[in-house]
């Protein structure tokens, strides 16, 4: 009886779409944390007819996933909100609030990433705009998709225009899930650094609430304020307190932007490259304005790198231009500024004693002794004139 989804790879490479569970006819198939807080697939031998859908499925397989990338694109846009409020609430330039938001508009149903009331960071159904500001932001942690799959081709089968929101492997799952083209799906894929453990971002929400002394309601991994965009948690407190920290106070964000607490398969992904399984890519175009001087003043509260993959990704960003300023650059642009258009970055030597420490000494204890902490210099100046410097050098 079958005991893997694959055979020909090590369990690690397995990116936690969850399509397998979702495929499977039998209900042989659940997902199971493992010690480091991400979810598996475990196949119940009793169930399980042999009819390796699974596999068949899986974006793991080369065979299953060769035909789901697109031709990349000769030009990007970098795109921002007109609306500086709305901007100031979104990670980057606001690309994906515009887009989805139009789509609501025309009568569509949005999925994405949004924070659930325990802040557990699942793939929600939004039907109004209201709504959809849960969607709004970057969320460094991996998302439990759950059974959106089946959501989705429920939706679509009834006619109803489905805008899917998601990492690559995430979307190259929901399109191996359906097995076929549908003219009323728009999937948005990001270019992404790597999922952290939800298992880890749930002790880190447990010690901010314990140093604190307060429950945290909502969480910003990078929150804007107007003096810039670059270097802030906000915690948002049951007692309606909230906190703004540089980002090199906080040793959750330490351990994301160092790749610490990554999953495994992150370091092996076939989709870190310039050919792309969404109808759109999106992301937050680093170093964009090194190549381009106009983009050098946008740079403060962030713009959006928008690759258009497929004419119904163009069309869908083309009708939300209204809310969008643009400034169109070649695509070698965006591939040089980031490294994930190119080729996987290698796992730190570190992550797997940051895992093994935490096991053995808890989370808080990693904050102590397993923290590069800003220097006292740089914990003294204030984030403002940090990125007053920033802005003085992006525009020499």
């Amino acid at each position: 009886m079958r005991t893997r989804v694959f055979y020909n790879l090590p369990e690690s490479a397995c990116y936690g779409c969850q399509a397998c569970a979702q495929i499977c006819p039998s209900g042989a198939i659940f997902m199971k944390e493992d010690e480091e807080g991400f979810l598996f697939p475990q196949i119940d031998s009793n169930k399980c007819i042999e009819c390796s859908l699974c596999e068949k499925t899986c974006p793991t397989q080369l065979n299953v996933i060769e035909s789901l990338f697109h031709k990349t694109p000769d030009y990007v846009d970098a795109a921002w909100e007109h609306n500086i409020e709305d901007r100031l609430e979104s990670t980057s330039g606001g690309a994906f609030f515009a887009i989805a938001l139009k789509w609501l508009e025309n009568g569509g149903i949005v999925y994405g990433a949004g924070f659930d009331d325990k802040l557990n960071v699942r793939h929600i159904r939004i039907s109004d705009t209201e709504e959809l500001k849960r969607l709004r932001g970057s969320k460094y942690v991996q998302s439990d998709v759950s059974d959106s799959f089946k959501l989705v081709k429920n939706d679509l089968k009834q006619g109803v225009k489905v805008l899917y929101s998601g990492t690559p492997c995430q979307g190259a799952g929901l399109r191996s899930f359906l097995k076929k083209n549908y003219d009323n799906l728009l999937t948005i894929d990001l270019v992404c650094h790597g999922v952290p453990s939800p298992l880890i971002f749930k002790e880190h929400l447990k010690y901010q609430e314990r140093k604190y002394n307060s429950q945290i309601i909502d969480y910003k991994f990078r929150h804007k304020k107007r003096t810039g965009w670059r270097s802030y948690i906000k915690y948002i407190f049951s007692t309606k307190y909230s906190k703004a920290v540089n980002i090199g106070n906080d040793y959750y964000a330490f351990c994301f932007y160092n790749s610490y607490i990554n999953r495994r398969s992150c370091f092996q992904c076939k989709f870190s490259c310039s050919t792309r399984i969404g109808d759109i890519t999106l992301s937050d175009f680093w170093h964009a304005e090194n190549k381009c001087k106009k983009l050098r003043k946008i740079r403060k509260y962030g713009f959006n790198m928008v690759m258009c993959n497929t004419q119904k990704g163009r069309d869908a960003y083309t009708s939300s231009m209204e809310k969008l300023n643009y400034i169109t650059v070649p695509t070698q642009v965006a591939i040089d500024g980031d490294v994930r258009l190119r080729h996987t970055e290698s796992a730190p030597a570190e992550r797997e004693t940051i895992f093994k420490e935490f096991h053995e000494y808890g989370y808080e204890w990693l904050t102590i002794n397993r923290w590069c902490k800003s220097s006292l210099v740089s914990r003294f100046i204030p984030t403002f004139v940090k990125n007053l410097i920033y802005e003085i050098k992006a525009r020499i």
